[in-house]
């Protein structure tokens, strides 16, 4: 796909400008605007799960993503990875973002660098209205306390190959079953750390999984003992928000990828909507609408214009 890109993009730079004149510098950086700009929607679209599978989760009052395989996709699209990581914290694909499972050689994969680690447990082939905190295999990962000391955390990532509690065996990496639900808890050292319940739906013909999901906790921000101190008084100085809300920025951020608008990030709780990110010149009050009109909530606009 990338060499296809590169091809399609060289094809249009060599196109002269009228009467036969070479594009100028300024039109050629503005063709290769216009075309990242397009592959940004394309490859949002292709990673989106389809409208069936939309409309499934939302009977069950569930979100949902595609999860791509790494071995087929990465280096292959734009955004790092391929496709085969995603946030639960921030909706996203991209690797850099809070990144709490991956798919990679037919695997859920959970704890990918530094100090983070986490569980995956397979709960076999129950419906998640059945998965809460309460249950057996969640209970344990409810009311595990991460430690803090770097040294500690270590012995913890050492265990991940089999973490066995009460009968239980955890582990950092599990076979993807079709129909299968997982419990899963993911430690992102002064970024993020929740626990969810989640389950392939299905999975497409080149491999990627649809993967249903509910957040069971959101528990508050694991800091590493070094830095603890200080990320406390940061943490105390800006109000976290209300619960919250990822269906609701995940279907925000799908309308607005209909209307292509790529560059924005969507943020939302139980009250309002958070936006972030760029809008073309003169857009800004239409995407407030939409998102308005969507979310039927308070917008907290931090949008910036390009020039």
């Amino acid at each position: 796909m990338r060499s296809a890109v590169k091809i399609f993009i060289f094809v249009l730079l060599a196109v002269s400008v009228g009467n036969g004149q070479e594009a100028s510098r300024e039109q050629k950086l503005q063709k290769m605007l216009d075309l990242n700009d397009q592959i940004r929607i394309l490859e949002k679209d292709f990673l989106q799960p389809e409208a069936k599978d939309l409309e499934a989760a939302r009977k069950e009052n569930l979100s949902v993503f595609r999860l791509n395989p790494r071995e087929k996709y990465d280096r292959k699209l734009m955004i790092q990875g391929g496709g085969s990581y995603y946030s639960f914290t921030k909706n996203s694909h991209n690797y850099q973002d809070t990144v709490q499972i991956g798919l990679a050689q037919d695997n859920l994969k959970v704890g990918f660098a530094g100090a983070d680690y986490g569980f995956i447990a397979d709960l076999g082939e129950i419906s998640l209205a059945n998965v809460s905190k309460e249950t057996v295999e969640a209970n344990f990962l409810f009311n595990y306390k991460p430690p803090v000391n770097l040294s500690e955390i270590r012995i913890e990532q050492s265990k991940m190959g089999s973490y066995e509690v009460n009968n239980i065996v955890y582990k950092n990496r599990l076979p993807a079953a079709v129909g299968h639900a997982y419990i899963l808890r993911a430690i992102i050292f002064d970024e993020a750390d929740v626990l969810v319940a989640l389950k392939i739906h299905r999975k497409d013909a080149d491999g990627s999984l649809i993967i249903f999901w509910k957040l069971l906790a959101d528990f508050e921000t694991p800091y590493l003992e070094r830095i603890r101190a200080i990320q406390k008084t940061r943490q105390n100085s800006e109000s976290k928000s209300d619960t919250q809300d990822y269906a609701t920025a995940q279907m925000v951020q799908a309308v607005l990828l209909e209307n292509k608008f790529v560059d924005v990030s969507v943020d939302a709780t139980n009250d309002q909507v958070t936006l972030r990110g760029t809008v073309p010149k003169g857009k800004m009050a239409e995407v407030v609408r939409i998102v308005q009109e969507t979310a039927k909530r308070k917008v907290r606009n931090e949008l910036t214009e390009q020039r």
